[in-house]
Formats: structure tokens, sequence, C-alpha cells
């Protein structure tokens, strides 16, 4: 008993550990991206560096992703998240970043990390040579 009590503990000790490395890095590029983005605005139009919404629900797309094991329940999940992010998209000021952080949490949370380091990558420089509205 004392033995599996002790596995339990290491188990959910790990997981969170996991889950923080993840929501830091997805943390580290969101913030990147939003300081690039407002770079393309006046002074007086610039919001907030890390759009908090956007991080939540990337995150929360994140543990979803790593929770499902199999390909439909990974489409559902992919497919109602992006028409979320389209939606949001719309809708908050931080528009430009919401369909590619869905993009990115999606990678991440189906363990794609190459693939969400490209992306990443591509998306800052995308961002930093775009011109000024």
């Amino acid at each position: 008993m004392g033995r599996t009590f002790e596995h339990f503990w290491e188990g959910i000790y790990h997981g969170a550990i996991e889950a923080l490395t993840l929501l830091l890095l997805l943390l580290a590029v969101l913030t990147v991206w939003g300081w690039l983005n407002n770079r393309r605005f006046k002074p007086s139009e610039r919001g907030g560096i890390i759009p908090w919404m956007l991080v939540l629900f990337a995150f929360a797309l994140v543990l979803v992703l790593r929770a499902f094991d199999g390909p439909w329940p990974l489409a559902i999940a992919i497919c109602v998240a992006v028409l979320v992010a389209g939606f949001m998209g719309r809708v908050v000021k931080e528009k430009d970043l919401w369909l590619p952080a869905i993009l990115l949490a999606t990678l991440i949370g189906m363990d794609y990390m190459l693939s969400a380091l490209v992306l990443a990558f591509f998306g800052g420089l995308v961002l930093l040579l775009t011109a000024r509205r």
C-alpha cells in the first residue's frame, strides 16, 4: 500500500512539472509574439504584452490534447479549438495572435515540439517583418 501511494504522488509531481514546463514554453512564445505584435501599433493603441485569455485557452487546449489518445477525440478537440479561435480572433484586440497561438498549442499538445519550434520561429519572423499599420 505504501509503495502504491508513493507512486501516486510521484506521478502527480511529474505530471505537474510537465504541465508547468509546457505552460512556461507557451507563455514565453506568446510573450515574444505579443511584444512583436504590439510594435506595430502606436503607443496609445498598444495593449498588454501577454494576452491572458489567449494563454489560458491555449494551455487548456494543450492539457486536453495531452489527456486524449486516439485520432477522433484529437480531431474533434482541434476543430473546436480552431473554431473558437476564429470567433475570438474577430472579437478581441489581439486578433492576429489567436489562430497561430492555437495552432502552436495544438502542436505542443500533440507533442510535435520541433514543428512547434518552427512555427514559433516563423510566426515571430512574420510579426517582426510586417509593416506598421
